[in-house]
């Protein structure tokens, strides 16, 4: 078990030249929640960040330029993973909670199990916001940590976390859609992330043009 926090692993990762960490992703919200985390402290470390759904399109690594680069993958199946760990490229690599209990001894390991105390901590600590109706938000729409945080920190004394709900619902639903579905015939955390974007992007105009 991590006796570090989770987030501090997580920054400590990306600026460190060790090669790889594993998420015990728990399902796709809470998966987005710590690629929001992951991009989030990369920005901060010049570091580009490659998200693929597939080894096959796992690139290079530092470019000539000196640019650092993590491959961010999900893999389930236990021969595929250990292949892949002993890849040379550094990785973060979301798996399912089997995959975890087998490695996180042996490997740097985040339980997404712990999501809400790593939520709180990075909401808190990270981005120094206090609100206790946004932290609340955040813990029951995991995905939406990014747009509900930007919304705040763009206007904190109009932030409602209960006008996103009542006035975006039926406008993001096909964006919604869209994730589900892309979770139910092929798991794709690229395309998953694109759309998560998506909404995040409409929620921070619609809340600008309020």
């Amino acid at each position: 078990m991590n006796k570090k926090n989770q987030i501090s692993l997580i920054k400590e990762f990306i600026n460190s030249p060790d090669k790889n960490i594993i998420i015990n992703q728990v399902n796709d919200d809470i998966a987005m929640f710590y690629l929001t985390v992951i991009e989030y402290y990369s920005k901060r470390n010049e570091t580009k960040v490659n998200i693929t759904a597939s080894t096959e399109d796992i690139v290079a690594g530092d470019d000539l330029f000196g640019t650092k680069l993590i491959q961010i993958l999900t893999i389930t199946n236990s021969k595929r993973l250990d292949v892949v760990l002993k890849d040379s490229n550094k990785k973060i690599v979301f798996t399912d909670y089997k995959n975890y209990k087998k490695l996180n001894l042996k490997l740097q390991s985040i339980n997404g199990y712990q999501f809400e105390n790593d939520l709180i901590f990075f909401i808190k600590n990270v981005l120094s916001i206090n609100n206790d109706d946004l932290i609340h938000y955040c813990k029951n729409n995991t995905a939406l940590l990014f747009s509900e945080t930007s919304k705040y920190l763009v206007n904190s004394n109009h932030y409602s976390s209960d006008r996103s709900l009542a006035d975006d619902k039926n406008h993001i639903l096909d964006i919604r859609k869209s994730i589900f579905e892309n979770k139910r015939k092929n798991f794709d955390v690229k395309d998953l992330y694109q759309n998560i974007k998506k909404e995040a992007a409409y929620k921070k105009l619609s809340f600008l043009t309020y």
